[in-house]
Formats: C-alpha cells, sequence, structure tokens
C-alpha cells in the first residue's frame, strides 16, 4: 500500500485528494517501518537475531540517506516525477523481498537446548 500511495503521488490529483494519499501513504509507511523489525526478529534464529535487527536498522539509515539523494539528483534533472515511480519500485522490492524470506519459515527453538543448558550450569 505504501508504494502504490508513493506511486499515486506521481498523478496530478485535486489537492484534497493528494493530502488525503499523503495522508494514507505516511501511515502505511510508518506501519511498515514498525513492522520491519518484528518479522525480521521473528524469521531470525535466536543467536542472530540481534545482528539480523541491526543489519535491517542499517539498510533503513542507508535509505534515509540514499532517498533524498536519489530525490534530489532527480529533481535537478527535470525528473522530479520519476523519484515517486523510484521510491515506489524501492518499496515493491522490498515487499517481494520480504514475501521471499517469509517462505523460509519463522525459526523456532524448541527451548530443550537453553532448559539442558540453564540446570547444566545450576
Amino acid at each position: 500500500m505504501t508504494a502504490a500511495g508513493v506511486f499515486l503521488l506521481s498523478v496530478h490529483m485535486p489537492m484534497s485528494v493528494t493530502m488525503i494519499v499523503v495522508f494514507l501513504t505516511g501511515v502505511f509507511l510508518n506501519s511498515a517501518q514498525t513492522m520491519i523489525y518484528a518479522t525480521v526478529s521473528i524469521l531470525s534464529t535466536p543467536d542472530s537475531r540481534a545482528t539480523a535487527v541491526g543489519w535491517t536498522s542499517g539498510m533503513g539509515r542507508f535509505g534515509a540517506v540514499f532517498g533524498p539523494w536519489l530525490g534530489g539528483r532527480l529533481l535537478a534533472a527535470n525528473h522530479g516525477d520519476w523519484g515517486f515511480t523510484a521510491f515506489a519500485i524501492a518499496g515493491l522490492s522490498s515487499m517481494v523481498f520480504i514475501g521471499i524470506a517469509s517462505l523460509r519459515g519463522p525459526k523456532r527453538s524448541t527451548g530443550a537446548g537453553v532448559q539442558q543448558e540453564l540446570a547444566a550450569t545450576h
């Protein structure tokens, strides 16, 4: 939904419709940013969960730097509307990669190994 909303921003609409699209896109974007950490933590093994969430956060920060740079370059080249398309493509590719990662299924530990380790230390 975020990608669709961002792409819609490249279409010239009445101001009231544009404001609604901006609001809804922001809601979807905020939800996506929050839920990506939950998705990564569910799909990661307990011993690599912190690293996986850290890498996810790092890639998000990279996008926070690269996105405005790309938007500025497109605006400077008089291709501002392509910026919305580029950001929509980034959103769609994220959806595809999350879908591929979810095919693995969540990594669940049985907890038996942890309980045995705790029992052995006491």
